[in-house]
């Protein structure tokens, strides 16, 4: 009975992760005849959640006035941008490239402790994630300059 059970739960699992699949952009491409399979590296999805939690962050060290957490943040969000753009090759480039011009203002804005400049960046950077989710067909997911942080653990000013 408990063979039945497991059997039953592991293929309504399956069933639930593939549905997840019908954004154009989350699905990883097709390995190409001599390329490894990487199908099992990590989801667009994560790594957007991750870059999601940064661009909080983001917006709570540059609102205090700390610079250096910033430019942390600013090369993670970087980070994770590249990496999405070369695990997910269907993502068109325009949409990644779009990002740069915001991320490289924040850097300017960390270089001259421009808090205007900041927020101008920070607002560019966020209609660029949303530009990107409507042309992937996923613009429900809308992002915003946060009212709340969830790291109540993390002190942001200086």
């Amino acid at each position: 009975m408990k063979i039945i059970a497991l059997t039953a739960a592991f293929t309504l699992m399956a069933t639930l992760v593939a549905s997840g699949d019908d954004v154009p952009f989350a699905a990883p491409p097709l390995p190409r005849s001599g390329e490894p399979d990487v199908s099992n590296l990590v989801s667009l999805g994560d790594i957007m959640g991750e870059t999601q939690l940064r661009h909080i962050k983001l917006w709570y060290s540059g609102s205090s006035g700390n610079w250096d957490l910033v430019h942390y943040e600013v090369d993670r969000i970087t980070e994770s941008l590249r990496r999405a753009a070369t695990l997910y090759s269907n993502i068109p480039v325009e949409y990644v490239k779009s990002a740069a011009g915001p991320l490289t203002g924040m850097r300017e804005a960390v270089a001259t402790k421009n808090a205007k400049e900041f927020i101008r960046a920070y607002n560019d950077l966020t209609a660029a994630c949303n530009a990107c989710h409507v042309a992937g067909q996923v613009g429900f997911i809308r992002i915003q300059t946060p009212t709340a942080s969830p790291f109540s653990d993390e002190v942001f000013s200086r």
